[in-house]
């Protein structure tokens, strides 16, 4: 996805400072999809399982990019209880690169326990950009030059695979996460065509080349280096991110590609 909110961080997540070779495209040619991935949690701690659901959209809505994300995760303790958490994010970034809009919603059981939104802007794709936010209070900060949105990150990730390169270091922003860039690196593996989930195959993903991607995220600046959270995808050429895992605190989650529907563009 480009699956993206820092939580999970689809580019949509599925996001650079990168030197690509100048064969490569300056842009990736992104499928407008909806898709919808089942989440399984194994036995963790006081946990007995979980499952739950999360959606995934983005359209082309002309001069930017629409996207929506969604999920629901159902955890069962010892002791019988069943917790929710569900978390959702919608989001709009310029095909330019020069803006993005961001809304973010946490809930814990019934109780929501985070919201934030804000809108970025700035005068070059990779230029230092301003950021106004709103939630959860009013505020104004500054995001470094270089610094990616999720889109931009997507694609980045996919002209490295074509180039070749089996590292990406970069600085991520969605506004998930608070008021600054995430360090982000992604080790990139070896690509193929007709990768087939475990789950099912899909058909609109026949003859489409995807390579598994394993992101490190870097938010508290560990003298040590090592990263707050990690998460694990296939990403296709074509933005759609396949099966992937990613954690939640101390919780891992897999989330297994269900459905995919491209979608059309929408009339400018």
């Amino acid at each position: 996805m480009v699956l993206s909110i820092c939580r999970i961080c689809l580019p949509v997540f599925l996001g650079l400072a990168l030197l690509v070779g100048a064969a490569v495209p300056a842009q990736a040619d992104l499928l407008p999809h909806r898709v919808v991935y089942t989440l399984a949690l194994g036995t963790s701690g006081t946990l007995t399982g979980g499952n739950g659901l999360m959606t995934f959209e983005i359209k082309d809505v002309c001069d930017g990019w629409a996207m929506d994300l969604k999920a629901e995760l159902s955890l069962a303790g010892e002791d019988g209880q069943i917790h929710r958490l569900g978390w959702s994010q919608v989001s709009w970034e310029s095909k330019d690169g020069k803006r993005y809009r961001y809304f973010t919603r946490e809930l814990s059981d019934t109780e929501e326990t985070s919201r934030r939104r804000g809108e970025a802007r700035r005068d070059s794709p990779d230029g230092v950009a301003q950021v106004v936010a709103d939630l959860p209070e009013q505020a104004e900060f500054t995001l470094p030059a270089k610094t990616m949105f999720p889109v931009q990150h997507t694609e980045a990730l996919i002209k490295a695979d074509a180039a070749g390169e089996a590292y990406v270091l970069a600085n991520l922003f969605d506004g998930s996460i608070g008021n600054e860039a995430i360090e982000v690196g992604a080790a990139l593996g070896p690509g193929a065509l007709d990768w087939t989930p475990s789950a099912k195959a899909i058909a609109d993903l026949k003859g489409v080349r995807s390579f598994p991607a394993a992101l490190a995220f870097f938010m508290s600046g560990s003298p040590e280096g090592v990263p707050d959270t990690e998460q694990s995808m296939r990403l296709y050429s074509n933005g759609v991110v396949g099966n992937l895992t990613f954690a939640l605190g101390d919780l891992k989650v897999h989330a297994s590609m269900d459905e995919l529907t491209p979608l059309k563009p929408e009339g400018c």
